[in-house]
């Protein structure tokens, strides 16, 4: 990124995906509505007290509603769920409507959560694909889990990871609803012949590939070669992003190479602590980083996108330089090579511009108000 940097506009998108050390916090700052005011919802909420305590520096700081517009749970895995509890018990913070993929969770954690919702009677969306929620230029779309999946919860076996909910989230460049009026002004649909991409931002959870696989036969994209044309020669690529919030900590198991290919990001952001793993391969020890894995860093290189974890592992990891002549090692990203918030702003329809903060798991991250 540039060294020059832009304010945070009223009308600009804010993504915060927090440190939590192993596990997913992100925040979703809307762009202020009319009267002024920030909205927020919450994806996965591992570390109460520091989210609490950041909401509270946001709201002073950009007049944002303390109370979340959305609470959402991608999959009831401790380290995404761990302060959701805590989060819905709270009176400030308490969220308008919560989201859930629907997979019922044994854990006492999980249990817990029901029973909050029931007590402050909030209302429980059970998300699948293809449901859109809209926060004025702001699109929210479900693209997993499929209703196939769903359906196969308690029967042929659902992995946890693979009921994740994944979200697009596009901040357009008109309000969403005139936007969609227009659909029905003439004989083409302009919504499935516009470029997207640019403003748009995918969050995994810890989607795998029985759910990745899926996503890609429900939001397909037509491609061209030199000696074919499809019948219909243009059409909306809805994977195509700028930002991926990487599914599974960057396990190898979390996207495959093709996935990225059709999302083209610029930015891939893994919100993780490196743990180190020993396996045996050919009769040898092979010791590896699993979160992320080597498979999936080398995916994200293979689509050119920069690569920021939360835990900086990925940034810190030593490759051959050289300098002068001489051969050298160095770290991959020296700038980003510690843990640290990642903060990305999105203007209306326009291209993302981010930062990486210097705050530990426990540390409450400074409010950015230029990046």
């Amino acid at each position: 990124m540039s060294d020059a940097k832009k304010a945070i506009e009223p009308d600009e998108l804010v993504v915060h995906i927090l440190n939590v050390g192993f596990g997913d916090t992100s925040i979703l700052e809307f762009p202020a509505s009319a009267d002024g005011v920030r909205r927020y919802a919450v994806v996965d909420c591992c570390a109460f007290d520091k989210v609490r305590a950041y909401v509270r520096a946001l709201a002073e700081a950009r007049g944002l509603d303390t109370h979340a517009a959305i609470l959402c749970a991608t999959h009831p895995h401790s380290d995404h769920v761990r302060g959701m509890a805590a989060f819905i018990d709270d009176e400030a913070l308490r969220p308008y409507e919560f989201w859930d993929s629907g997979f019922r969770h044994t854990s006492r954690m999980y249990q817990e959560i029901l029973i909050k919702l029931h007590d402050h009677t909030i209302p429980l969306v059970r998300a699948s694909s293809g449901m859109e929620r809209y926060f004025g230029r702001i699109q929210v779309t479900v693209l997993a889990p499929s209703v196939r999946l769903r359906n196969r919860y308690a029967t042929y076996g659902v992995d946890m990871n693979n009921a994740s909910i994944v979200l697009r989230v596009e901040h357009h460049r008109r309000d969403r609803l005139l936007a969609e009026s227009d659909r029905y002004q003439g004989a083409r649909d302009p919504e499935l012949e516009r470029k997207a991409g640019p403003s748009v931002v995918l969050l995994g959870g810890d989607a795998e590939f029985d759910s990745w696989s899926t996503i890609s036969q429900e939001y397909p994209h037509l491609e061209r070669s030199s000696r074919h044309e499809p019948t219909v020669r243009k059409v909306l690529n809805p994977l195509a992003c700028s930002v991926v919030k990487v599914s599974h900590h960057g396990s190898m198991h979390s996207i495959p190479l093709d996935v990225y290919e059709r999302m083209s990001p610029r930015l891939a952001v893994i919100s993780t602590k490196q743990v180190q793993s020993s396996t045996l391969a050919g009769g040898r020890e092979l010791v590896r980083g699993l979160f992320p894995h080597a498979t999936a860093a080398l995916a994200l290189q293979e689509v050119g996108a920069t690569v920021l974890t939360t835990d900086g592992s990925y940034e810190a990891e030593p490759i051959a330089v050289e300098r002068g002549g001489a051969q050298g090692v160095a770290a991959r990203d020296q700038d980003n090579a510690h843990p640290g918030t990642i903060v990305i702003a999105i203007p209306p329809g326009g291209r993302p511009r981010w930062t990486k903060l210097s705050d530990t798991a426990d540390e409450v991250p400074p409010i950015v108000n230029a990046i």
